[in-house]
């Protein structure tokens, strides 16, 4: 039997590519575009036989939780059936593929601490006992980490010890495990776009396995009243599936945002890769590009290279420019915006043939302090007409 271990240069803890850190089922991509500059190399070596008693034994627990699985998530785990105190420097963090979620700020640890100090730990860990009887921790991480700073600057005893509800190894799977844990930091959590992605996909894939539902779009209604998030919003995060491999790997670490990763989304996973490669990972954010590459699906490798060199050419169509000013400058301020969108709507309304000025030159206030303003007559509201005019009919009025 041959093991491969894969180690990265990309930064630690990266879902899925820590060496130290990947087990269970890989849920996550791990494929790379030839031309990414973080680099994985591969080692493998020779296992000897599994003891034919064991291989028994593995065999027979993995046939049942494969039969309890579905009860797990249909019926639910009795969490609190053993409770025990615990040492928390004999337990094991789990590994970080399984809980990718963020550590707590300064700020956070610091008001667990307080509250741990104060009133001690309210809220029991959840662990599970492993075969070898070591102890991993599903829920409860920052509580761990706080007490241990606790103990570690106090020399209290008190702090040694945790309430925690115990899970065995053979009542549970790793999908219910995982799924504990989504659940557990989801609650309290404050989580990033990125990892709620994360989050967000790796449930879709464990709801899918167990068959419970009977179609993706139930599974998106069932995780949008969980995670409280619009169906729209999900259904965009659950659409990220169709990135390719390699798309998804650098979408999870946050080396491509949200937005260029929902414009690669729209086409083919070949032509997917031919972008990464051939327009290059360090220009896969400038938004304006990849919405002009991805505005055809099935390009040849030919006009795909034809509309990058187009692309490089390019500057964003439209950008915002914010101006904040004191009350003394509003007035002046607001005319100089006036005599501007005048200019805008008497040079530019034919060329963009509209009749509505917000498609090349749209002016935001805000309204609720605007009143305020108008109330006490430090402008005026034909100004502001004038500020909010759409096209050559509405300044004639003026």
């Amino acid at each position: 039997m041959t093991i491969e271990f894969k180690k990265s240069s990309s930064r630690e803890g990266n879902i899925g590519f820590n060496i130290e850190s990947n087990y269970g089922d890989d849920l996550f991509p791990k494929a790379r575009v030839k031309n990414d500059p973080v680099k994985v190399t591969t080692e493998s070596f020779e296992l000897p036989p599994i003891d034919p008693v064991l291989a028994e034994k593995v065999r027979q627990r993995k046939a049942k939780i494969l039969s309890t699985r579905i009860k797990n998530f249909t019926e639910g785990v009795d969490l609190f059936k053993r409770f025990e105190k615990v040492n928390i420097m004999e337990l094991n963090y789990c590994a970080e593929n399984w809980n990718y979620f963020d550590k707590p700020t300064r700020e956070e640890l610091l008001n667990l601490i307080g509250s741990i100090e104060n009133i001690g730990l309210i809220s029991p860990l959840v662990l599970l006992r492993e075969a070898n009887d070591s102890l991993t921790i599903i829920s409860g991480k920052s509580r761990v980490i706080a007490m241990r700073n606790l103990y570690a600057n106090t020399k209290n005893e008190r702090y040694l010890e945790a309430p925690a509800f115990i899970l065995d190894y053979s009542e549970v799977d790793e999908y219910f495990l995982r799924n504990l844990i989504i659940d557990s930091n989801i609650q309290y959590r404050k989580i990033s776009k990125n990892t709620l992605i994360m989050a967000a996909i790796e449930r879709f894939e464990i709801l899918k396995s167990t068959k419970m539902y009977r179609s993706d779009t139930q599974i998106v209604e069932a995780l949008s009243k969980e995670f409280l998030i619009g169906r729209s919003t999900l259904f965009t995060y659950i659409s990220l599936r169709k990135l390719r491999e390699e798309v998804m790997v650098l979408l999870l670490e946050n080396r491509i945002k949200l937005e260029p990763a929902k414009c690669l989304a729209r086409v083919n996973q070949d032509m997917q890769l031919m972008i990464l490669e051939n327009f290059g990972i360090e220009y896969i954010n400038e938004l304006h590009r990849i919405k002009y590459l991805t505005k055809e699906d099935n390009l040849t490798l030919p006009r795909l290279l034809r509309r990058i060199n187009t692309a490089m050419e390019l500057v964003p169509w439209k950008t915002r420019i914010t101006i904040v000013v004191n009350k003394y400058l509003i007035e002046p301020c607001l005319k100089y915006v006036g005599d501007f969108k005048k200019y805008a709507i008497m040079n530019f309304e034919e060329k963009f043939n509209t009749k509505n000025s917000d498609e090349y030159c749209k002016v935001a206030v805000n309204y609720e302090e605007m009143k305020y303003y108008l109330e006490k007559e430090i402008i005026n509201k034909s100004l502001l007409d004038l500020v909010f005019a759409k096209n050559r009919e509405e300044l004639l009025r003026l």
